[in-house]
């Protein structure tokens, strides 16, 4: 069962509603906007990308009184802009059996609401459960981002495990925390052990095809949770103290297509970093971290993941 409540306390005296929704819940749209409506609130649904709070549709806001961005936990404080929390309910008696019994308890926006109780279960069960406090943009304990794992910044388990759906999180954890994962996904039972070794040598193959290249495109998104051009620029400059040459792109969508007319021998991607993590595949030429940049150029000894605090 999915859960979603709309804070119409927050839209006194509001005409003109927003709806901005991902990927996995447009199909929800109609649903939504006529609850809206038969409250009515004159409604216009975002047909543009909600890849996570980062994400906010700053063009529609401009056409509305407030933009109710779904699904994702607040990162941004901007005006007019209402996050609405999208929690999905799952049995937190989860059936696992792992050799390790000092275990870090992770989760995504969707799923961290019920991590107490998942604690609560497995302590009973005789672990022993600790769940991380994070910094910057993550909101609840436990809760990781695609770009933040810092609840396991000073963890003391011996294991994490990781309550949701999909690998890439887990598969960051054991990046960012170097120890074994567990994937628990509560919708279907399934428990996998996540390794990051293979992610770790596709990544070193890629950073491998930018050796001798020269010229290099530092991308920037101006999606508002995206934006590090300040990053970009120290990139820029770093390499071509390096003897690269060395340009920044600026856009919105971080889009294959889009790079396929530029010059460049290879970009280095500061925008989401599952762009470069999950979409590598679909880019004519080598995108990179700005991690795997420096190590590229010299700068460090090993890559490590690319995240965002602010």
């Amino acid at each position: 069962m999915v859960k979603f409540r709309i804070p119409f306390d927050t839209l006194r005296g509001v005409r003109r509603v927003g709806i901005q929704l991902p990927d996995g819940l447009k199909r929800q749209a109609f649903e939504i906007a006529s609850i809206l409506e038969n409250k009515g609130f004159d409604v216009i649904i975002s047909g543009e990308t909600s890849f996570g709070a980062c994400d906010v549709d700053l063009k529609l806001l401009e056409e509305v009184d407030v933009l109710l961005h779904f699904a994702h936990t607040q990162i941004l404080h901007i005006d007019r802009v209402v996050y609405v929390p999208y929690f999905i309910d799952y049995n937190p008696k989860i059936d696992i059996e792992i050799p390790e019994k000092k275990v870090a308890l992770i989760s995504t926006a969707q799923y961290v609401h019920r991590l107490d109780k998942v604690a609560e279960w497995l302590e009973m069960q005789g672990y022993e459960v600790e769940i991380g406090e994070g910094r910057g943009r993550v909101k609840y304990r436990g809760q990781v981002l695609g770009c933040n794992y810092s609840v396991l910044k000073n963890g003391q388990a011996d294991a994490v495990l990781f309550i949701g759906d999909g690998l890439f999180h887990a598969i960051g954890a054991a990046m960012y925390s170097g120890k074994k994962v567990y994937a628990f996904n509560p919708l279907t039972g399934e428990l996998r052990v996540v390794s990051a070794r293979d992610f770790v040598k596709k990544r070193y193959f890629i950073v491998s095809k930018c050796v001798g290249a020269e010229k290099a495109g530092i991308i920037v998104s101006s999606k508002p949770g995206q934006k590090r051009i300040e990053l970009a620029k120290r990139l820029k400059s770093l390499g071509r103290e390096k003897g690269l040459k060395v340009h920044i792109i600026y856009m919105n969508n971080v889009i294959a297509e889009e790079l396929y007319n530029l010059p460049y021998e290879f970009y280095v991607n500061t925008a989401c970093p599952r762009i470069a993590y999950d979409d590598a595949g679909r880019f004519e030429k080598p995108i990179i971290t700005p991690q795997e940049f420096e190590f590229l150029i010299g700068l460090r000894d090993s890559i490590e993941l690319d995240e965002i605090y602010e």
